[in-house]
C-alpha cells in the first residue's frame, strides 16, 4: 500500500484519487472475504463485482432486484464491511466513476500543491515509486502460482500465440511481442494501430494460444475481440483484475494483477513484470 506521505499528499490534493483508492480497498477485501460470506450476501457479492456501475447509479431497491434479495440483505452487506449503510457504500462507486472520467489535463492539476504550485519532480518520482512497488508486492502476494504454471504450459504448447491488449494495456502487448520476437517465439498483436484485429485472427484456432490483457474500465473492442476468440475454441490467458471481469475465458485460465494508481495515474508495473515471466518461462519451457 502506498506510504503515508503519498495518502497524506493526495488527500491535500484531490478527493477523486483517494476514492479510487477506497474502491480498491473495498474490492481487495470484497474478495479476500468472499468465500466465507453467507449465500445471501455472496449474491450481493456477485451483483457488485459484475455490475459497479449499476451500484452506482441505482438504488438500494434495484440492487436487491439484480443480486434477488431482500433490500434489508443489501443494508447487511454494506454494514459487514463496516460502513454504515448502502448510501456509504453507494459513494464509493460513484466516487469511482468520477475518478474514472477525470481527462489527463485534470489529472496533471491535481498533481500540483495546496497553493497552486507545481508538484516537484522528486515528489512524482516517489508517488509514482511507491504505486509501482504497492503494484509488484500486491501480485507477489496475491498471485495463484498452481495457476501460473498452468498459464504457461498452455502457451508453452501453441503453434503460435496471439496478443491482445489496447489502449493502457497496449505498451504491456508491445513489450510481450518484443520479448517474444527476442525468443523467436511464433506470435500475433492483435489490435494495433493497423485496425484489422479481425482479419489478425484468420488463422487462430486450437491449436494456438491468446494472452488477453485487459483491467477495469474494460475496453469495449477488447471485449469483442475476446468474444471472437472464444469462438474460434483459442486457449486463452487472461491478464485482469477482478473475477467478474469480462475478458476470464470459460475454462477460467485467468491471471489476477491489482494496479495502483497514484493521482489518478495508474501503474503497469506488475503487469510488465507478470509477462516478463510469462515470456522467460514460456522459452525455456519449448527449450
Amino acid at each position: 500500500m502506498p506510504s503515508s506521505r503519498t495518502c497524506a499528499a493526495t488527500r491535500e490534493s484531490q478527493d477523486s484519487a483517494l476514492s479510487s483508492e477506497d474502491y480498491d480497498a473495498f474490492h481487495q477485501q470484497l474478495r479476500a472475504r468472499y468465500a466465507t460470506l453467507p449465500p445471501r450476501l455472496k449474491q450481493i457479492a456477485d451483483a457488485v463485482l459484475a455490475s459497479p456501475d449499476d451500484v452506482a447509479l441505482g438504488t438500494v431497491s434495484s440492487l436487491a432486484a439484480i443480486a434477488r434479495v431482500q433490500p434489508s440483505t443489501v443494508v447487511r452487506f454494506a454494514r459487514t464491511f463496516d460502513l454504515n449503510g448502502f448510501s456509504e457504500m453507494q459513494a464509493i462507486f460513484r466516487d469511482r466513476i468520477r475518478s474514472r472520467s477525470i481527462s489527463y489535463g485534470e489529472r496533471v492539476n491535481a498533481l500540483h500543491a495546496a497553493d497552486g504550485s507545481p508538484a516537484s519532480a522528486s515528489a512524482l518520482l516517489d508517488g509514482f515509486y511507491e504505486a509501482a512497488l504497492a503494484s509488484l508486492q500486491a501480485m507477489h502476494h496475491h498471485m495463484d502460482r498452481t495457476r501460473l504454471d498452468e498459464a504457461i504450459t498452455r502457451l508453452a504448447q501453441a503453434r503460435r500465440i496471439y496478443i491482445l491488449g489496447l489502449r493502457r494495456s497496449m505498451p504491456v502487448a508491445r513489450y510481450l511481442s518484443y520479448l517474444f520476437t527476442k525468443m523467436e517465439i511464433s506470435h500475433r498483436i492483435i489490435g494495433l494501430e493497423s485496425g484489422m484485429e479481425d482479419e489478425a485472427m484468420l488463422s487462430a484456432g486450437p491449436e494456438d494460444a491468446a494472452i488477453v490483457i485487459s483491467f477495469t474500465v474494460y475496453a469495449k473492442r477488447t471485449i469483442e475481440l475476446f468474444r471472437a476468440l472464444e469462438k474460434r475454441h483459442v486457449p486463452i490467458v487472461a491478464v485482469t483484475d477482478s473475477p467478474a471481469s469480462p475478458v476470464i475465458p470459460s475454462s477460467g485460465l485467468w491471471l489476477e494483477v491489482m494496479e495502483a494508481d497514484f493521482m489518478g495515474f495508474r501503474s503497469n508495473a506488475a503487469t510488465m513484470a507478470l509477462v516478463m515471466t510469462l515470456a522467460t518461462a514460456v522459452a525455456e519451457r519449448r527449450e
